[in-house]
């Protein structure tokens, strides 16, 4: 049975992924941001499809299907750990900012 579901699909948010993980290493926000959400749609697209041809997927697909989930996961770690990060920094901006102030006044 043939699938709508297209192998070019799987790749290009796979791609759009990858630069989503390159800029987070970078710390550049604003791409991350766009491509966070360009693959957001991309997946929202691709989800009902899914739903509806999982059982007739052939395993080459499934197993990039697969892969584009774990990437996806693994992107999402990695903002959560920036996040983590970007907060620890602010907590010791402000915990300097009233050292300073404590010892300056």
């Amino acid at each position: 049975m043939k699938t709508s579901i297209q192998p070019a699909q799987i790749d290009a948010m796979l791609a759009t992924l990858s630069q989503a993980l390159a800029a987070c290493e970078a710390r550049d926000f604003d791409l991350v941001t766009r491509l966070s959400e360009q693959q957001e749609s991309e997946l929202a697209t691709l989800l009902p499809q899914l739903q509806v041809e999982v059982a007739s997927l052939p395993d080459a697909t499934r197993e990039r299907v697969i892969l584009l989930i774990a990437q996806r996961e693994h992107l999402q770690r990695e903002i959560a750990n920036w996040i983590g990060q970007m907060r620890d920094e602010m907590q010791t901006v402000s915990q300097n900012n009233r050292l300073l102030k404590t010892y300056t006044s």
